[in-house]
């Protein structure tokens, strides 16, 4: 049955395909990475220097430094598709150090390029002296200040006999910048060794520390989880997370005390949700598309009693299957809510909730599908639609994308070609900027299970801030996971819950960010 719903999803998929237009893929060329200007600046070159690339859309480019905009310019500042050439004009630098700046290429849908200008220091030696120093007969020293950049040297002459250097005791300080250490890398260490023509003047160690996000790792073992679809969110002093179709809640801080909530009987728990206020959701299992019921619940956390909060007929929509849903808001006032639909080309079922009533469902095509739906997710990018959504698929790219209410543009590419699913997302804001959080190998695993964790505060600028291994993958290396995560701001960090049932794994951790 599941080979024949499969076969269905993929002639439905090329009957989607055949009337699409093309998708525009934006793309460039990227520009060499460095540039050197040389100290006399550009006027009298033979040939201009210029940054070349190829675009096949329009362009801008923004040329940034401190002071830059005494020294440099650049033009044009803006083009259309094809090859550009942007030509530098910089005036002689008649400073004793190099000069640098940064021109930043940007097309949409695209992370800028950045090039790095150099212009080379003035070369100088500078004597901080007297024309003439008298010294009295009982002799003295004279002192003759030498500022350079460049080797030199020197000769005494009418002096021999009578006019020695005298090597002052002098203390120069040894300044070294420590790289910040690799997720998970162990300890390490290395040793400055100062010598001089006496030998080994002295030995100093630099040690730095090993650095792990992993507050705590809790075995769920004892409740008997077994593989399955799960859930997992952060509300107050509490995590919660779903197993066997049942909730349940441990201590935030410790991973400790595991407790069973207790539900009405007959009720069966698929995933759970918290929204930015700290609500909790509780939403039925994953529908197949035959008149099943999908249904999500708001929970009163003190008592965990569930009250209907949407409820959609699956038969509404042709499809395999649907849910997978996603929050974001408040849904006491406003709010928007996702589900994702598994049909040829993927779409998702989008509730928005203003003044904490509940809008009739809307629809949204994703233009990429897979077979069920733990294989998608859409997520609400913000409180409305208008603030857009986020959606990854088990499809041809395997790739983020982001719609901004117009269009879909691939935003984050993740590298994986196949067997692989992050159809987990997570998003939330700490510190005035925006992140966004999924699992590499979400609900299945052949070969590893990452977090990546991005910043998006400009959704169409994506940058990757953390990309790290699960701790728990060392547990079993290899096998069939279920798994979901769930980030929040903690004291100014960022917290990531983590659930994994196939490993009996609950895992927190926690991000240092700007």
């Amino acid at each position: 049955m599941k080979k024949l719903l499969y076969a269905i999803c993929l002639m439905a998929s090329f009957a989607f395909v055949a009337c699409e237009e093309e998708v525009f893929v934006p793309h460039l060329d990227f520009p060499p990475t460095e540039v050197t200007i040389p100290t006399a600046g550009t006027e009298d070159l033979a040939e201009p220097v210029t940054v070349t690339f190829t675009a096949n859309a329009a362009w801008t480019a923004t040329l940034t430094g401190e002071g830059v905009a005494d020294w440099l310019s650049i033009s044009p500042k803006s083009g259309e598709a094809g090859e550009a050439k942007i030509k530098l004009d910089a005036l002689a630098n008649t400073t004793n150090e190099n000069r640098t700046a940064t021109i930043e290429i940007t097309v949409e849908g695209l992370e800028p390029a950045l090039v790095k200008v150099t212009q080379l220091q003035k070369n100088a030696i500078d004597v901080n002296a007297e024309s003439t120093y008298s010294v009295p007969f009982q002799g003295g020293s004279v002192e003759i200040e030498v500022g350079h950049n460049v080797d030199y040297t020197y000769e005494v002459t009418g002096g021999e006999g009578w006019i020695a250097e005298t090597k002052a005791y002098t203390t120069d300080k040894l300044v070294f910048g420590v790289a910040a250490q690799e997720v998970n890398a162990p300890a390490r260490t290395a040793t400055v060794t100062v010598y001089s023509e006496l030998g080994v003047v002295a030995m100093v160690t630099i040690a730095q520390d090993a650095w792990s996000p992993i507050v705590w790792t809790a075995s769920l073992a004892e409740i008997g989880a077994t593989a399955g679809r799960v859930a997992v969110g952060a509300f107050g002093n509490y995590v919660a997370f779903t197993a066997n179709g049942e909730v349940f809640l441990a201590d935030a801080a410790t991973g400790a005390g595991v407790q069973k909530v207790a539900l009405p009987e007959g009720f069966v728990a698929g995933g759970v949700h918290v929204d930015d206020a700290g609500n909790v959701l509780i939403s039925t299992p994953d529908v197949p598309c035959d008149g099943s019921m999908l249904q999500v619940y708001k929970v009163d956390v003190a008592t965990m009693a569930p009250t209907l909060l949407l409820e959609y007929n699956s038969a509404n929509y042709w499809c395999t299957e649907m849910g997978n849903i996603r929050v974001k808001g408040d849904i006491n006032s406003n709010a928007v809510v996702t589900a994702y639909i598994c049909v040829g080309t993927g779409h998702s079922i989008v509730w928005e909730i203003k003044d904490g009533v509940v809008a009739d469902p809307t629809y949204l095509d994703l233009h990429d599908g897979s077979w069920d739906a733990s294989t998608g997710v859409v997520a609400p990018a913000g409180a409305t639609v208008a603030d857009g959504f986020y959606a990854i698929t088990y499809g041809s790219t395997y790739n983020l994308n982001y719609y901004d209410g117009s269009a879909w543009s691939e935003v984050y590419v993740t590298g994986s070609s196949w067997m692989e699913n992050y159809n987990c997302i997570s998003t939330a804001e700490v510190n005035g900027k925006k992140y966004l959080a999924m699992t590499a190998s979400c609900h299945f695993d052949y070969d590893y299970t990452d977090i990546i964790i991005l910043d998006v505060t400009t959704p169409t600028a994506v940058q990757e801030v953390f990309k790290i291994q699960m701790n728990f993958h060392t547990v079993n290396a290899g096998g069939l996971t279920y798994s979901d995560i769930f980030i929040k701001g903690e004291d100014g960090k960022l917290a990531a819950y983590v659930i994994d049932p196939w490993m009996d794994t609950l895992e927190k951790y926690l991000f240092p960010i700007e």
